[in-house]
C-alpha cells in the first residue's frame, strides 16, 4: 500500500493522511475518515517550534500507520509527503527543486536553511515571549516544514518517503487555473486524477471521498494525490530536482486532461468541455437533454439546481455539485 500525507501542524487538526491499496489498476483508499483509530492532531505552529514536539508527532503518526497496516494487514511501500524532507543547503539560496519549479513557472515556498530555521525558531519565541499575538507569528508559512523534516525522519523507518507537491500535480494535470479551496475546484482536481488512478469513478466511488481522511476536501484531495505520486514507479514520474543528491520533488509523468464532452445530442461536437465554455453555442443539457443552453455554460447552476431531470441528487447544492463533477 501507499500513503499520502498533507502535512499540517494547526492546532486541533487531524493530520490529513490517506492509505490506499492498489487493485486491478486503481489506486483505492482505505475509508478511514470513521475508524476508530485517529491520526494525530497537529499542535499549533507555536508548539511546532520546537524539535521534540515535532519529534513526538511523528512518533504518533508511525504508530497510527503500523497499527491501520496490521489491522488490515497490509505492507507500506512509499510515502508521499507534500513538505519539504530537508532544510535547503546553507550555500544556496534556493534548492535545486525550487529553481526547477521556478524554470516551469511553478510557484512554490523557499524552503530555509538549517542555519535559518535556527534563526526563525529564536525568533518565533522571542516574538511569544513578547506576548506579541500568535497570528503574527513570523514566518508561520515555512514552520510547517519543521514537521515535514520529523515526519521524514521518523517515517522513513517505516517506508521510503519522497516529498510531492500536489499544487505541481494539478498544474500537470491542467486543471490548476483555480485555487484548490474555490467552489468545487478540490472534487475538479481529483475528477481529473481519476482519469488515471482509476478512482473515484462511479457514483458508489464518489460517496465514499469524505471518508477517506479527516479534514477539509481539499486536504482530502492533496492527501490523495500524495499517495498516488507515491505510488508511481521512478520511470512513471517526473523530478524536479535532483534525486542523486536528495533534493527532489515528484509529480506524475502524465499528459494534461481533456476530458470529452460525453452525452451529449447534438450535431456540435467540440473536442472538449473547456473550448465549447469558450464559445457561444447553443448546447442541449448533457443530464437531461431537455433544455437548450442559448450560451453554454451560461445558467447550468439554476438549471442544475432546480430543473434538470438527469441528476440523482435531491438537494440544489448537492444537484449543483452533481452537475459539476460530471460535465464542467
Amino acid at each position: 500500500m501507499f500513503i499520502g500525507i498533507d502535512v499540517a501542524c494547526a492546532k486541533g487538526k487531524h493530520l490529513p493522511l490517506v492509505i490506499c491499496r492498489q487493485e486491478k489498476g486503481r489506486l483505492l483508499p482505505i475509508p478511514l475518515a470513521n475508524h476508530q483509530i485517529k491520526p494525530p492532531k497537529g499542535l499549533g505552529n507555536v508548539l511546532t517550534l520546537h524539535d521534540e514536539v515535532n519529534m513526538a508527532f511523528s512518533n504518533d503518526v508511525a504508530n497510527y500507520i503500523e497499527t491501520i497496516c496490521d489491522e488490515f494487514h497490509l505492507n507500506p511501500i512509499r510515502i508521499g509527503i507534500d513538505s519539504p524532507l530537508h532544510p535547503r543547503d546553507n550555500l544556496l539560496k534556493r534548492r535545486v527543486a525550487e529553481q526547477a519549479l521556478d524554470k516551469a513557472g511553478i510557484s512554490c515556498y523557499t524552503t530555509p536553511s538549517s542555519d535559518d530555521f535556527e534563526k526563525i525558531k529564536a525568533k518565533g519565541i522571542a516574538h511569544l515571549e513578547a506576548n506579541k499575538p500568535i497570528q503574527n507569528l513570523p514566518h508561520a508559512h515555512q514552520i510547517f516544514m519543521l514537521l515535514g523534516f520529523a515526519l521524514n525522519e521518523r517515517l522513513s523507518k517505516v517506508a521510503e518517503c519522497i516529498e510531492v507537491y500536489p499544487h505541481a500535480t494539478v498544474k500537470q494535470l491542467g486543471v490548476a487555473n483555480i485555487h484548490k479551496t474555490k467552489k468545487n475546484q478540490a472534487e475538479c482536481q481529483l475528477s481529473a486524477m481519476s482519469h488515471c488512478t482509476g478512482w473515484p469513478k462511479a457514483e458508489s466511488d464518489w460517496a465514499q471521498v469524505d471518508k477517506i481522511c479527516l479534514g477539509p476536501m481539499h486536504d482530502k484531495v492533496d492527501a490523495y494525490s500524495a499517495a498516488w505520486v507515491a505510488s508511481l514507479p521512478e520511470q512513471d514520474r517526473i523530478c524536479f530536482g535532483d534525486a542523486q543528491k536528495g533534493d527532489a520533488i515528484w509529480i506524475p509523468n502524465v499528459e494534461p486532461i481533456r476530458r470529452p464532452a460525453a452525452h451529449i445530442r447534438t450535431t456540435f461536437q467540440p473536442k472538449t468541455i473547456e473550448q465549447a465554455s469558450a464559445t457561444s453555442h447553443q448546447r442541449p443539457c448533457p443530464a437531461c437533454h431537455q433544455h437548450l443552453f442559448k450560451r453554454w455554460p451560461f445558467g447550468w447552476d439554476a438549471h442544475a439546481a432546480h430543473k434538470c431531470k438527469g441528476l440523482k441528487e435531491a438537494e440544489p447544492e448537492a444537484r449543483k455539485t452533481e452537475f459539476k463533477r460530471r460535465f464542467m
